[in-house]
């Protein structure tokens, strides 16, 4: 049984079954921008790639075996303008290669943490500055341990649909989620 080559469809038919109404396909070609995903043909767009592949077709047809991108002008033969094309200048090529020094990437700065002065007064049920951390004051006994405080030292990343910190991996997609992303680092809180 051969396979729908129709984007979106992707089931086996048989040839006798395959009538005006059988393929449910997409025209347009996968968009994805700024976090979206989605087809150029019609609206839905979605976050996650698994919603992208669940995004039913928006045209109705018969399915087909046939290749899909056999005119896709980005797989164009580039062979026959070869005699066309200008020869590569090695000499000046070589020299700006030659030119091109490394550079070794800058270790980051790591800034000192803020903290507290030894005689603050603090007031029961202050909550802690250091960002993913949400504790509240109770007493000096109870708060000012040296590694209680677990928090973010980098700053918050938002960046196509997704939200993180810069001082560790873990993303989210959701603000409930960004904002129960665990802390990375230890120290003492900040009140």
């Amino acid at each position: 049984m051969p396979t729908c080559t129709h984007s979106g469809c992707g089931q086996s038919f048989e040839d006798g079954a395959n009538d005006a109404m059988a393929c449910q396909f997409h025209t347009g070609k996968p968009e994805f921008h700024e976090g979206l995903k989605g087809w150029t043909c019609c609206k839905p767009r979605v976050l996650s790639f698994d919603e992208f592949m669940e995004i039913k077709g928006c045209q109705l047809g018969p399915h087909s075996s046939e290749p899909r991108h056999k005119d896709d002008p980005f797989k164009a033969d580039l062979t026959k303008y070869d005699d066309v094309l200008p020869e590569p200048e090695l000499a000046a090529t070589a020299a700006a290669t030659a030119a091109v020094v490394p550079v070794a990437p800058k270790a980051p700065a790591e800034e000192p943490l803020d903290n507290d002065p030894a005689d603050a007064v603090v007031p029961v049920g202050a909550a802690c500055k250091r960002n993913g951390c949400s504790a509240a004051y109770e007493s000096d006994a109870a708060s000012r341990g040296p590694e209680q405080c677990v928090f973010h030292p980098g700053r918050a990343v938002f960046h196509e649909g997704t939200k993180g910190w810069t001082c560790c991996k873990p993303r989210a997609t959701d603000f409930d989620e960004f904002m129960r992303i665990a802390g990375c680092a230890r120290a003492a809180h900040l009140f």
